[in-house]
């Protein structure tokens, strides 16, 4: 009888990822990431963070269509003022950075930065998306660390 599996040639493994984070920084697992990074202020404050996920996608998926998915997120956004979006490069690879404010219902206002690159993984295509949230309250001194962390985003393969 055939048989799937992941991992295989077929399926294969979702990207290895890696971030450097200021010591007081903790390490914390959340639903539905890969892994994330908290400055947690206590149960009375919002606690900027760093999450990593990967979505994946048929062969040949593309910056240019990974960008365009997060201009998407953004624009349905309540109460969203776009900061600045453009292409980067975090060592050998190619980034889509987006930052902005919105109106989170959980939070306040929050800052965000999201990027996006694309792994080619032969028969599929992974996007890995970091996202860096802070509140408007500390985002001055939260938001140089969470584009540090970003920047420091290292994607391999296995």
């Amino acid at each position: 009888m055939p048989q799937a599996s992941f991992p295989s040639d077929a399926f294969p493994a979702l990207p290895t990822v890696a971030v450097d984070h200021p010591a007081e920084w903790v390490a914390r697992p959340v639903d539905g990431t890969l892994l994330a990074v908290i400055h947690d202020l206590g149960p009375d404050a919002f606690s900027p963070n760093v999450v990593l996920g990967a979505t994946r996608h048929a062969a040949g998926h593309t910056l240019e269509l990974a960008a365009a998915a997060v201009a998407e997120y953004v624009e349905r956004l309540p109460e969203v003022a776009p900061v600045d979006a453009a292409r980067v490069d975090f060592g050998d690879r190619a980034w889509w950075v987006s930052e902005f404010a919105y109106a989170s219902t959980a939070a306040g206002t929050v800052v965000q930065v999201v990027a996006v690159t694309v792994v080619d993984s032969g028969p599929v295509s992974d996007v890995v998306r970091v996202t860096g949230t802070a509140s408007t309250a500390d985002y001055e001194a939260s938001l140089p660390v969470i584009r540090r962390i970003i920047a420091s985003t290292r994607v391999g393969t296995r």
